[in-house]
């Protein structure tokens, strides 16, 4: 009798080490059934184990209101639907002469559009069209003093928000060099 008794007691203390695994590899965006699988046969080292792993990078989004499908927070476009959030678009008008601001503008352009330092410089050559960048709201004031700490003079300008397809009259959109229009249709 005393054999069953531990026997149950070591059943019991699994499946709840399996159910807590599975429960801590939700929390941390992991695969929960290969977690429960893991805890049934690990029993309460599982635990442990979750303790030595990480959780698992998710990145941050906010949805659509047209369509309902995730995008990244600085997405100024659904690239489902097309529809255009209401954005502010920050142009770069007159860039710094000094070595050390240049250089310092170059940096801030090559990280917001994500195109390596040469491709900056020449975006940096024809000004003003070469600034010309849509941000969200909420974003725009990190943007502009960042790039006014290094030299440079900014406009900014409110662009009102779309339905799709809504661009303006004869207006395409704008792609800067090392950008990939991902989601564009032909027209």
């Amino acid at each position: 009798m005393r054999l069953t008794a531990v026997v149950l007691v070591l059943v019991v203390v699994w499946a709840v080490s399996a159910f807590f695994s599975g429960r801590i590899a939700a929390r941390k965006g992991r695969g929960v059934r290969r977690w429960v699988i893991l805890g049934l046969v690990l029993g309460p080292l599982v635990l442990l184990v979750h303790a030595c792993y990480p959780a698992r990078y998710r990145p941050e989004t906010v949805v659509c209101p047209q369509c309902g499908k995730p995008l990244g927070v600085r997405a100024v476009a659904c690239h489902y639907c097309q529809y255009r959030f209401p954005s502010v678009d920050v142009m770069i008008t007159r860039a710094p002469t000094d070595a050390d601001s240049r250089r310092g503008l170059l940096s801030e352009m090559a990280r917001e559009y994500g195109i390596p330092y040469a491709d900056a410089t020449r975006l940096l050559e024809q000004l003003p069209v070469a600034g010309y960048r849509h941000v969200l709201p909420d974003q725009v004031s990190e943007y502009v003093r960042r790039l006014e700490a290094v030299g440079a003079t900014v406009t900014v300008v409110p662009t009102p928000a779309g339905a799709p397809g809504d661009r303006g009259p004869g207006s395409r959109p704008v792609i800067q060099a090392g950008e990939k229009p991902s989601g564009l249709r032909p027209r």
